[in-house]
């Protein structure tokens, strides 16, 4: 039946369910009546408006009320994206300084050996910035194109979630907090890394990070679930690279992955709050 505002005096045989300060906010209870398939009448009062519904189903009535409130409670508010929308300049801006520090791999040798990630310049050397500037350099061009192209799709998904300059930079902290981890880990034993896939794992961990945020909010097993989809993707390019062959650092990728997750969902739940 059609939800209409009406005296008071045509309430027979119904009783008051719910008082609303506002028309819309009692429109809106009164689908929720409806969808129950009960009829249910507004009326004007005084102080607001009375939702008036069948006697035998008023308890039901205000039972699906209340758990239509706490729906509301726990639906996630999207938060905003500032500057670019998706981020893709600066996943531009990204693949054009791996390409600029690859050049200059290939005219001073020396760069890599000044910049790489190992566990003498880290952690006997306390040269702690090579676990950032690693993550720049690469072994060849296929290892660079391939991180740019899947560190870029990647990215460019953080980007949406957390905002570009702010995804991408826990993109980056992600790597670097990776490439600090692989290194202590493995300590005493000697080590040299260089790459991005630290940090394109990294995004991947964010991605999870992100989901499982939203799953709590809501309150969803199946969006948990969800959550863990970018697993899947990491899971391909180990089956794409082998996992543990030559050229192939597994360590470094999974503590890439563990801190983008670590980072990633406590920023998703900060952003959440701060955009309530």
């Amino acid at each position: 039946m059609p939800v209409m505002d009406i005296p008071d005096s045509s309430t027979s045989g119904l009783v008051p369910v719910g008082r609303f300060e506002s028309s819309q906010e009692a429109r809106e209870y009164a689908l929720v009546v409806l969808a129950m398939g009960l009829d249910c009448l507004i009326t004007v009062e005084e102080n607001g408006y009375l939702i008036h519904g069948e006697e035998a189903f008023s308890e039901a009535i205000r039972e699906e009320f209340r758990l239509y409130q706490e729906e509301q409670v726990y639906r996630p508010t999207p938060a905003t994206v500032p500057i670019f929308g998706s981020g893709v300049e600066l996943a531009l801006v990204w693949v054009g300084i791996l390409l600029f520090c690859f050049t200059r791999q290939i005219q001073y040798p020396e760069v890599e050996t000044k910049y790489l990630s190992s566990t003498l310049g880290i952690v006997t050397d306390g040269e702690w910035y090579r676990a950032f500037t690693a993550l720049f350099l690469h072994g060849d061009m296929p290892h660079l194109l391939g991180n740019a192209a899947f560190g870029s799709v990647f990215g460019i998904l953080v980007a949406n979630s957390f905002g570009p300059l702010r995804g991408w930079g826990l993109i980056m902290l992600s790597g670097f907090i990776g490439n600090l981890l692989n290194v202590f880990i493995r300590f005493p034993e000697s080590y040299f890394g260089l790459g991005a896939s630290t940090a394109v794992f990294g995004a991947l961990g964010l991605l999870v990070g992100s989901g499982l945020d939203v799953a709590w909010r809501e309150r969803s097993f199946r969006k948990g679930v969800r959550a863990f989809t970018p697993l899947l993707a990491g899971l391909i390019i180990f089956g794409m690279h082998g996992i543990g062959g030559p050229g192939v650092d597994t360590l470094a990728h999974l503590t890439g992955m563990a801190s983008g997750i670590s980072l990633g969902l406590p920023a998703a739940h900060l952003l959440a709050r701060k955009a309530r």
